[in-house]
């Protein structure tokens, strides 16, 4: 296998480019569907989770981003939050019903770039 680094890559007007440092897309709880530098995800509680990196980034400064998957799902339960950030993962969930305050598993999909 070959290996290619580059030390800074730009778009052709010259902006930088920051590629995801990790993702995950999940359902339910802690079932993976894809991810990339994600070693394990834990569930925290309904709709919380902490996703941990296979290789960790150089300082805790990252920005998450992410949003749930909505397929038959109204419309107050769309939201995603982000929790803390370190150098080797991150929280994230939300799915949170307006109805009744309460938050609820489902498809998410998140990363961090850093």
């Amino acid at each position: 296998m070959s290996t290619i680094k580059v030390d800074n890559l730009q778009t052709t007007s010259g902006a930088g480019l920051y590629p995801a440092k990790a993702w995950i897309r999940q359902t339910n709880g802690t079932t993976i569907n894809a991810s990339a530098n994600i070693s394990s995800l834990i569930d925290e509680g309904v709709g919380r989770y902490k996703a941990n990196l296979s290789n960790a980034l150089s300082s805790a400064n990252g920005v998450c981003f992410g949003g749930r998957v909505y397929v038959n799902v109204s419309e107050d339960r769309q939201g995603i939050a982000i929790g803390a950030i370190t150098a080797s993962s991150f929280q994230h969930g939300g799915g949170h019903n307006q109805g009744n305050g309460a938050y609820e598993d489902g498809t998410y999909c998140a990363g961090i770039i850093g």
